[in-house]
């Protein structure tokens, strides 16, 4: 008789909200990106500085 096992997550976070959570880092990414690369068509220095 075979037992089957189980497989445990390796977090408590459930797969939708990993989802979630990749997409908001994937545009933050972007946003800052962007922002940086108008800064440096205006001429700005880039201090832009990200709050985790």
């Amino acid at each position: 008789m075979q037992y089957k096992t189980r497989r445990e997550p390796n977090t408590n976070i459930s797969e939708s909200v990993l989802f979630l959570l990749r997409g908001a880092k994937k545009r933050r990414s972007m946003a800052i990106a962007k922002a940086k690369m108008i800064q440096g068509q205006l001429g700005v220095v880039p201090r832009l500085v990200a709050v985790k």
